[in-house]
């Protein structure tokens, strides 16, 4: 339990503490990333109705793909750029479409500690062999250290959002092959949280799906915000300025109903081993009832994201911020982490603090009244 409260404190603290010198001392650089994403393919089994790259899925199914994909040898260089204290997270799409996802896995978990995302249809018996056998021994060494899974509520939700008939079965049956496997080996790693959407369809299931994390044995169970932005990925619109549009208002939900249904979640984990967590960090039950009211001021939030992360797209493109490209890795930028635009927007994010753009990214951190 001490290193899942280690864990989970260090997701909070650490933007703030990563990025609190170059911060106020030169605003315009950063430390080495903590925290990097690959994006391995866009492929994907689902075709879930609030994903960021439900197009570009679609397109890359029907071969009409944006531009090639990162190779896996163009992925491993990447990887070798990065400090070995850089946590790794794969996605995607779907990360396990990738043909040679398992050898960029075994080739990351060498050296760096690794999160996967996914949908968890893909979590065969042979492949939760192979995730248990690259799992870390602890929390400070390398492997595969976290993964989470997504379920956006009961069978008839859940396969509505995705759009596949079956598709709620076939995560949970992954999801349990994992934690079964992980009890079957021992030891505490991979650590799994299970990750929902809060809407207006799955409101009163919050808490059953808490309910059934804490059977499961699920370390962490995190809600977070429906964020209906439209990120840049290959999108033809100005990236520079996008993040000054005001994001489309959400389907609210009944404040009553919802701040009930919280209300039952914080109560549960006073007694519950599964931690409860909320996205954006710091994000009070009072401002998730604003947010899907619309009533939340983006004002209320900050972000340290160009300080502590990075990303990098299918195609090869860089980002810290998921709507503004820093560079591109078939450019010759395998990390422009430090470079001319990297800088420009940390300085321009330090002036302006936040953008209305952000307001629902799970990248930002909730700071109360306007300060």
């Amino acid at each position: 339990m001490t290193n899942l409260f280690t864990l989970k404190s260090l997701q909070k603290v650490l933007p703030r503490l990563y990025s609190f010198l170059p911060y106020y001392l030169d605003p315009g650089r950063a430390f080495p990333p903590a925290h990097v994403f690959f994006e391995v393919t866009y492929r994907c089994n689902l075709r879930c109705d609030m994903c960021h790259f439900l197009e570009i899925i679609e397109d890359t199914e029907s071969n009409k793909t944006y531009k090639k994909e990162l190779s896996t040898d163009q992925i491993k260089l990447a990887i070798r750029s990065l400090p070995r204290s850089t946590l790794i997270t794969f996605t995607g799409g779907e990360a396990f479409m990738k043909a040679d996802f398992m050898d960029i896995l075994k080739y990351a978990t060498k050296n760096h500690k690794v999160h996967i995302i996914t949908n968890g249809i893909s979590l065969s018996a042979n492949v939760v062999k192979e995730l248990i056998e690259l799992r870390t021994r602890s929390l400070f060494s390398s492997g595969l250290l976290y993964m989470g899974v997504s379920l956006e509520g009961r069978e008839e939700f859940h396969d509505k959002v995705t759009v596949v008939p079956g598709s709620y079965k076939k995560t949970r049956d992954g999801l349990e092959r994992l934690i079964s496997q992980r009890k079957i080996f021992g030891g505490k790693y991979p650590l799994i949280h299970l990750t929902c959407v809060i809407s207006s369809g799955n409101v009163m299931d919050l808490v059953p799906l808490y309910d059934y994390a804490e059977k499961l044995g699920i370390n962490v169970c995190n809600f977070v915000l429906q964020n209906p932005a439209t990120y840049w990925h290959a999108k033809d619109y100005d990236q520079d300025n996008h993040l000054l549009k005001k994001q489309p208002l959400i389907e609210e939900i009944d404040p009553k109903t919802l701040k009930d249904q919280l209300g039952l979640l914080l109560e549960r984990e006073k007694t519950y081993s599964s931690q409860l967590r909320f996205s954006p960090n710091y994000i009070t039950p009072d401002e998730i009832i604003r947010y899907y009211s619309n009533q939340s001021s983006y004002k209320n939030y900050r972000c340290y994201t160009p300080w502590t992360k990075m990303a990098y797209s299918a195609y090869g493109d860089v980002f810290s911020c998921p709507h503004y490209r820093l560079g591109s890795f078939n450019e010759g930028d395998i990390s422009p982490w430090n470079g001319e635009r990297s800088r420009e927007f940390r300085e321009r994010i330090k002036s302006e603090k936040i953008f209305p753009g952000c307001l629902g990214c799970c990248q930002s951190e909730y700071i109360g009244s306007e300060k």
